[in-house]
C-alpha cells in the first residue's frame, strides 16, 4: 500500500506541475506570439551543485542463519553530500514575446561525504529505539542523468540586461552504483541487542561476534538506480553580448520525488532504502540563437 500511495502521490505532483507549465506557456501561443525575432537557440550551463542533507530510511529482514527467522529492522539515516557539478545542454525556441521553451538534458555528480544512522527499530524489540551508529564509512559518487522541459520568461528592460524566471518538469535517473558502504550496518544494532538479550550479556561488556554480530553479506546491497519525476524553478540575469550570443548567471532549485532502491539475497534477506533529493544550482551559461 505504501508503494501504491507513493506512486499516486508522484503522479498527482506531475499532473499539477504539468498544468502549471501549460498555463505558463499559453501566452506564447497568442496570435502575435510569432514575432519577427522568434528563433531557435542552443544553451550550455555549467552549474556548481549543492545537495541538501537528505533523510533516508532502510528497512527489511536480515536472515542471519538459513532456516532461522529473519530479523526485521527499520533504520533512519542522514546523507551528507560534497559540493558537486552538473553540465547541461538545451535546444530551445524563443517565441518573440519573452517566452521561450526548451528541452534540456543534464549529467551531475556529487560525492557522498558522510552517512549517519540516527536510530533503529525492530518488531523483535517492540517499543525500543536503538542508538544510531554515527559517521559510518561511505565513499564514492552519486550520479544523476535527466531530461527536463523548461519554460522561461525573459523580461524586456529596454537594455542588453534581461532578467528571467522559469519552471521545468522532467525525469531524473539517480545512480548510486559508485557508492561504497557496509550493507550490514542497519541490522547491526538489532542483532547486537537480541544477542545480548539471548546470552544475558549486559551493556558495556564485550559481546562476541558469533553472538552479537551480523555475518558479512547478510543484508543485500540494494539496486543501484531509480528513475523518478523531478521539477525545478529558477531565475537569473542574462546579458546580450551580441545579437546572437547571450551570457547569463542564475539559480535553480531542483527537487525529486522519492527515490527507492531495493535488494534481496538468496537466503531471503531483503532491504529497501528510500530517500529524496533537493538540489541548489548556481550556474553560468551561454545561449546562442540561430
Amino acid at each position: 500500500m505504501g508503494l501504491i500511495s507513493h506512486r499516486k502521490s508522484a503522479r498527482n505532483r506531475m499532473i499539477v506541475a504539468a498544468a502549471v507549465l501549460v498555463l505558463f506557456l499559453m501566452p506564447a501561443f497568442t496570435p502575435d506570439a510569432r514575432a519577427a525575432d522568434a528563433r531557435w537557440y542552443v544553451n550550455l550551463n555549467v552549474p556548481v551543485m549543492f545537495i541538501d542533507d537528505s533523510e533516508s530510511v532502510t528497512s527489511g529482514t536480515a536472515v542471519v542463519q538459513p532456516g532461522l527467522p529473519g530479523i526485521q529492522y527499520r533504520a533512519g539515516a542522514v546523507n551528507e553530500y560534497e559540493t558537486g557539478f552538473r553540465v547541461s545542454g538545451a535546444l530551445g525556441y524563443e517565441f518573440g514575446t519573452g517566452f521561450r521553451v526548451e528541452g534540456e538534458v543534464f549529467f551531475a555528480r556529487a560525492e557522498i561525504g558522510k552517512l549517519t544512522y540516527t536510530g533503529t527499530t525492530s518488531s523483535a524489540l517492540p517499543g525500543v529505539t536503538l542508538p544510531g551508529e554515527e559517521d559510518r564509512t561511505v565513499s564514492g559518487p552519486a550520479d544523476q542523468l535527466g531530461g527536463m522541459v523548461n519554460v522561461w520568461y525573459d523580461f524586456n528592460t529596454g537594455s542588453r540586461w534581461k532578467p528571467y524566471i522559469g519552471v521545468g518538469l522532467g525525469l531524473m535517473r539517480a545512480d548510486w552504483g559508485g557508492v561504497k558502504y557496509d550493507t550490514n550496518v542497519p541490522a547491526e544494532p538489532v542483532a547486537e541487542a537480541l544477542g545480548r538479550q539471548f546470552a544475558g550479556i549486559p551493556q558495556g561488556v564485550p559481546c562476541p561476534p558469533t553472538v552479537c554480530g551480523v555475518p558479512p553479506g547478510t543484508v543485500p546491497r540494494v539496486s543501484d538506480t531509480d528513475t523518478v519525476f523531478a521539477y525545478q524553478v529558477g531565475a537569473g540575469l542574462g546579458y546580450e553580448a551580441t545579437g546572437a550570443l547571450s551570457v547569463h548567471v542564475g539559480y535553480r532549485l531542483l527537487k525529486s520525488s522519492e527515490l527507492e532502491f531495493s535488494g534481496k539475497t538468496a537466503s531471503g534477506s531483503t532491504a529497501v532504502a528510500t530517500t529524496d533529493l533537493q538540489i541548489h544550482l548556481f550556474e553560468l551559461g551561454l545561449r546562442y540563437r540561430f
